[in-house]
Formats: structure tokens, C-alpha cells, sequence
């Protein structure tokens, strides 16, 4: 019994010790920094804006049965960037837009967006894992969402009958901002996020500049919205993102480097289909899936199956398919699920082919 206490404790301790080095010491060598939190704010506070400027009904308007058929894909394929959503968090839109007359490819390729390329994880997918995997991930997500929308389109739309008076469409939403001042906000936060605490000078500039727009575009109504949006988004992502460092901490310390080795340490075809297929069944909230592949990578796991993971983890997991099940049936969800692991399988072995 002491044994297994003494084990338990190991393990906590291995979980808080990743979590303060994740938090603090994000680069070998530093003795701290607060990149990583700096980096999580501006994210927030983009992904707030996003709330601010662009209604969900801005969005949705185009899944509608009079919209434009290929307008739907496109929009339905970088729905993530503007909805900051987990596998479980997109059911109720999809769910909603589905049973009012949305097509089928539209909503399949929302569906799978959704949760693949929200502003919040793309931000940490470069700052923790790089360049080239950030790229990977949104280019791959909205090649996929388009792709999967498409042949889910192609197999089942035959005879499709669509409501063609959803009110949801609609979207009366009404914008106090003109389309270039919304424009030069974000790129501003973009430009804040890129520079960062690294470099001091251009980062303050930048804030200047930002502090200047918002004294002559916001009115102390739209800044306080503002502050609400990053509010809500913080007390409903940061708990389970804390929980999923923690757990990453965990993981590492459980898992050992020649288990890792052995199943996802080289990019094989297995290898890649094991890492998908695990990242379907487990479920990951908004960014936790970030610190979890940080830890199996410095464990032992391939690149290759890292972005497998990172493709399937975030878009499928059992809640989701339970309910995606009870929208589309079983034959449609199983064709999904099925699509989303093989692709994401097939990406990440390509990735790692590229990548060393």
C-alpha cells in the first residue's frame, strides 16, 4: 500500500512539475519566461475580438438552402477561426443548422472545422509545436473539411429534402464597425501575437497603435463587450486547459520511451492509424490537445503521428459521436468517423515524410 501511495504521489508531482514548466520555462535553457501566458492572452483577446465583430448568425446566414453552394464549403471549412469550439462544443450549432435545412457537405464540413482551427489552438500549435506543424494543421484542416464535406455530399445527398424557410439563417445581427476597421484590429493583434514579449519595442508600438484605435473606433460599451468575450472564454477553456497540461504531465510519466517507440516512434502506416484512431476515442478540450502531444514528443512519439493525432483528437471523441449519431444516423456517422481517421492518418504519414 505505501508502495502504490508513494507511486501516486510520483505521478501528481510529475503532473505539477510539467504544468510549471510548461507555464514558465516553455524553451531549454531559460530560466523563465512568461511567453507562453503572454501568447495565451493575445490569443484570447483575438479570439474575443472575433466574438465581438462576427456574430455566429454572420457565419451561419451562409449554410442556409438558398445560399450559394459553394460559398457554404468555403465558409463551413474556416468556420474555425471565428468559432473557438471543442468536438462537443460545435454539436449544438451542427445539430441546430442540420435540422434546419443546412446541406449536408456544408454542415459535414462545419462540423469538422469547427473545433480542427479556432484562433485559440492555432496560436498555440505554433508557439509549442512550430511553424511548419502550425501550417500543416490549417492548411490539412480546411484541405480536409472541404474534402470531407464533399464525398459525405457525394455518398448521401441523393434525395436530400431541405427546409427552405429556417429562420436560423438569418442573421440580423447589426455591426457598429466599418470592414477596414475591423480589418486593421485584428492584424494589429496578429502583429502583437508574432512579436510577442520577445521583442519589447515593436509589441509596445503596437499597443500604442492599438490603444489609439480603440479610443477612436470603440465606445466604452463595445470595449467592456470585448472584455466579456475574452471573460467568458477564459473561465469556460483555461480550468480544462490547466486540467490537460496536468494530464500531459501525467502521461509522460506513465507512459514509458520504449512503449512510445514501439507504436507511434516511427512514421509507418500503422503507426499513424494508431495515433488517429486514439485521437477519435479520447476526448480533448479546447488546447488541451496541445501540451498532450508536447509531452508525448518529448517522449518518444514521431512528428508524423503527433500531427495525426492533432487532426483526429480535436474533431472526433466519443460524446461526439454518440451525438453525431443521433443527428446523422449510424451509417452516415461511421462513414464520418471512418473518413476523419483514414485522412488524418494519411496526413500525418505524409508530414512525417517531409518532416524529420
Amino acid at each position: 500500500m505505501l508502495v502504490f501511495l508513494e507511486s501516486f504521489w510520483e505521478v501528481i508531482m510529475e503532473g505539477l512539475i510539467f504544468l510549471r514548466n510548461y507555464a514558465f520555462y516553455p524553451k531549454d535553457g531559460e530560466t523563465f519566461s512568461l511567453m507562453r501566458i503572454a501568447s495565451l492572452f493575445i490569443a484570447f483577446s483575438i479570439s474575443g475580438a472575433i466574438a465581438l465583430f462576427l456574430s455566429k448568425g454572420a457565419v451561419i446566414k451562409h449554410f442556409g438552402p438558398s445560399a450559394s453552394k459553394w460559398k457554404a464549403y468555403l465558409v463551413a471549412s474556416v468556420s474555425g477561426t471565428i468559432l473557438a469550439v471543442c468536438s462537443c462544443s460545435v454539436l449544438p450549432m451542427f445539430a441546430s443548422i442540420r435540422k434546419k435545412g443546412a446541406g449536408l457537405g456544408p454542415a459535414i464540413a462545419f462540423l469538422f472545422s469547427g473545433p480542427a482551427i479556432n484562433v485559440l489552438a492555432i496560436t498555440l500549435t505554433f508557439t509549442d509545436l512550430g511553424v511548419d506543424i502550425g501550417i500543416i494543421r490549417i492548411v490539412s484542416a480546411v484541405v480536409l473539411a472541404l474534402v470531407l464535406g464533399l464525398i459525405m455530399a457525394f455518398l448521401y445527398s441523393k434525395g436530400e429534402v431541405r427546409d427552405s424557410k429556417a429562420e436560423i439563417f438569418q442573421d440580423e445581427t447589426p455591426s457598429t464597425f466599418k470592414p477596414w476597421q475591423k480589418m486593421m484590429f485584428f492584424i494589429t493583434l496578429v502583429l502583437i501575437l508574432v512579436f510577442s514579449v520577445y521583442r519589447p519595442w515593436p509589441t509596445l508600438i503596437l499597443i500604442a497603435f492599438l490603444s489609439v484605435q480603440m479610443i477612436l473606433f470603440m465606445s466604452l460599451e463595445d470595449i467592456k463587450e470585448w472584455g466579456g468575450e475574452i471573460w467568458d472564454l477564459a473561465k469556460k477553456i483555461l480550468p480544462l486547459f490547466v486540467l490537460g497540461i496536468f494530464f500531459a504531465g501525467v502521461l509522460q510519466s506513465v507512459l514509458s520511451e520504449e512503449f512510445l517507440s514501439t507504436y507511434v516512434g516511427a512514421n509507418s502506416i500503422s503507426a499513424n492509424l494508431i495515433a488517429s484512431v486514439a485521437g477519435a476515442l479520447m476526448y480533448f478540450a479546447t488546447l488541451t490537445e496541445i501540451p498532450i502531444i508536447v509531452s508525448l514528443l518529448e517522449t518518444g512519439m514521431h512528428r508524423g503521428p503527433a500531427v495525426a493525432l492533432l487532426l483526429a483528437g480535436p474533431t472526433l471523441s466519443l460524446p461526439n459521436m454518440i451525438v453525431v449519431g443521433k443527428v446523422l444516423g449510424f451509417k452516415k456517422t461511421l462513414t464520418y468517423v471512418s473518413l476523419v481517421a483514414l485522412f488524418a492518418a494519411a496526413t500525418g504519414y505524409l508530414t512525417g515524410l517531409w518532416i524529420l
